[in-house]
């Protein structure tokens, strides 16, 4: 019965409301970030960090999107299965994430779903990789 307590503590954790250290720390980034959020959910059993990005400027490079992805590992401290990330452009355009994150790293977006690409910690961390490499 301590491990089903346990489980649903994280649950009821989880489930309630938004995280507020991701954000704050995107607005506070060089990025040119105007808006951002985050939310913890829950679906069935998979525990998501969603979080949305709006830019003022009309594309995305990849380096900010590694910038983006290295504040959301660093500043996340729930356990999650997946991350829902979805950036909006200046025109209020959806940027296509699910190509240039699978141009970077091939076969790290899991899911695309309408304009949000799901994805793992560690796959984050393959694209922050490979665009350091990329730079280098």
């Amino acid at each position: 019965m301590a491990s089903l307590a346990g489980c649903s503590f994280i649950a009821g954790d989880l489930a309630d409301d938004e995280v507020e250290e991701i954000p704050a720390a995107l607005l506070a980034s060089d990025i040119g970030i105007t808006k951002a959020g985050a939310d913890k959910t829950v679906s069935g059993f998979t525990y998501y960090l969603a979080v949305n990005v709006y830019l003022d400027d009309d594309e995305l490079r990849d380096s900010e999107l590694a910038s983006i992805l290295q504040i959301i590992v660093d500043e996340n401290d729930l356990p999650i299965d997946e991350l829902k990330l979805g950036v909006v452009d200046v025109n209020d355009e959806d940027i296509d994430l699910d190509s240039m994150m699978e141009r970077l790293v091939p076969g790290v977006v899991a899911v695309t779903v309408g304009d949000d690409v799901r994805f793992t910690t560690d796959g984050a961390r393959e694209i922050i990789d490979a665009v350091d490499t990329e730079q280098s």
